[in-house]
């Protein structure tokens, strides 16, 4: 970015005035409301289209399931997670833990390497307020001077009619995305059961996914790019990812400066000038209502907006291309693309180790896990044919989609005796069974007061699971 410190790179209008204020709210501290220019190009277009298809995967995500399950179900209240098919239970907490460590250090490395471009391609936020409702408001509204001149206009019939049906879409759009969202959490036969029933039947959930559906409005209606900078921690903590050779939306100043109209170039030699014109069509067309050209900023989410725009105003002029483009400061004062540095390396390195312990967790997780204690209070108890025993407490779970018959047994020593308390049954799919047995030992094959036992979990003849625990015998006092 530009800084003070060194004149001989900083664009001669630059000043660092902006960093101080928010283009959002006016001197007198109220809400300064943005009509952003409807961008068209290359890059608009390409974010469309990829909206689309983002679009698509998320409201057609909740019908599609593997193994007649939901392909993805993040369900907080039952604590049930289900991820492409694989079931998550609170057990499997360390894995979720080490996959949030994944996502939070690709997050990291992405930025370090292309800034946010996360934020103008892909982030929800950004998908439906500039590809969806913001296309809304120029269809019914029309462009940015119809929709100022519209917003200054006294309250009349035409004004009622368009502020009312954008609205009524409005409001309409964010009920849908609220149960889309819903759908996710406890799954789309719930949803349809909730959707049917009658709204007594689940009037919590008819108040709660109503104040989500106001929620959304609100945001995508008056909110808007707020969001981004006041409540989205992303914008804020990017300034310590970035470097120098970050990729990001980037003015060329070298090429660019200095500023002059073309009304100014009349008679003038034309290489005592940079391209920029300053026509301020990079500035009209962001949704953030910031100035490109003053640097990497705080606002920005490069959308691409400002590049599609002058890219438009160099063809006109008959200058090449790319004054405002992909780049980073690097690139910009010393004229490379892209350039790695020890960051992007330990970075690099530590998310593939992460993401190996992950993988190989996963592949390696049963599909039971048992938790296998000593009754709580007991110590040994002297059966009728003489043996000495202890009552074991056992919770196993089901963690698959499908019926699961198991049994357990006594591995070492194999002379050990195993009894259960209640009769076994298969374990249903996605359930949790708690059960007691019986573990005994003949007096003269105890090794002193405790004596180590292992006990396998077998289902279907297999054995999946090894626990390790002790008999007590005649004598201990623990």
């Amino acid at each position: 970015m530009y800084t003070a410190s060194d004149p001989t790179l900083k664009p001669e209008k630059d000043t660092e005035g902006y960093r101080d204020k928010l283009n959002t709210i006016n001197e007198e501290g109220k809400r300064k409301w943005i009509y952003p220019k409807k961008p068209k190009g290359r890059f608009y277009n390409w974010r469309t289209w990829f909206s689309w298809l983002l679009l698509g995967l998320m409201f057609g995500g909740p019908f599609v399931k593997v193994n007649d399950q939901p392909i993805l179900l993040l369900n907080v209240l039952e604590r049930k997670f289900i991820i492409f098919g694989l079931a998550f239970w609170p057990q499997d907490f360390h894995l979720v833990v080490l996959a949030l460590l994944c996502l939070v250090l690709f997050i990291v490395l992405f930025t370090a390497i292309f800034g946010r471009i996360w934020c103008g391609w892909a982030c929800p936020q950004t998908i439906f307020m500039e590809m969806v409702f913001r296309k809304i408001e120029y269809l019914i509204e029309g462009d940015f001077n119809e929709q100022r001149k519209l917003d200054s206009e006294p309250w009349n019939s035409r004004k009622v009619f368009k502020k009312s049906l954008k609205l009524g879409i409005f409001y309409i759009l964010s009920f849908v995305i609220a149960n889309t969202f819903l759908a996710y959490i406890i799954g789309i036969d719930e949803l349809w059961k909730i959707i049917n029933d009658p709204i007594q039947e689940h009037l919590t959930g008819f108040i709660a996914i109503n104040l989500f559906t106001f929620v959304f409005f609100m945001v995508f209606a008056r909110f808007r790019e707020q969001a981004c900078q006041i409540v989205c921690p992303y914008g804020r903590f990017q300034s310590v990812l970035v470097d120098n050779n970050t990729i990001a939306v980037t003015y060329d100043f070298k090429r660019g400066e200095s500023r002059a109209k073309l009304s100014a170039r009349k008679g003038q030699d034309d290489k005592q000038f940079g391209d920029c014109i300053d026509c301020g069509l990079c500035v009209r067309v962001c949704p953030a209502g910031i100035d490109i050209r003053n640097g990497i900023q705080l606002e920005c989410i490069q959308c691409t907006a400002c590049i599609d725009a002058c890219d438009s105003v160099m063809d006109s002029i008959n200058k090449p291309r790319g004054l405002i483009r992909y780049t980073s400061y690097n690139g910009v004062t010393e004229g490379y693309k892209m350039k790695s540095n020890w960051r992007t390396y330990a970075y690099s390195a530590v998310l593939v180790v992460l993401l190996t312990i992950f993988f190989t967790l996963l592949l390696t997780r049963s599909d039971t896990e048992t938790t296998f204690l000593r009754q709580r209070g007991t110590l040994h108890i002297t059966l009728e044919n003489g043996d000495i025993g202890n009552l074991y407490t056992y919770k196993i779970v089901n963690k698959t989609f499908r019926e699961q018959p198991y049994e357990l047994r006594v591995i070492d020593p194999p002379t050990a005796n195993l009894q259960y308390v209640e009769a076994i049954k298969p374990l249903a799919p996605q359930s949790v069974f708690d059960g007691r047995v019986i573990i005994s030992l003949k007096p003269e094959q105890l090794q002193g007061s405790s004596t180590p036992i292992r006990v396998g979990v077998f289902i279907h003849g297999k054995q999946v699971e090894d626990i390790k625990s002790s008999l007590l015998g005649p004598g201990n006092t623990r």
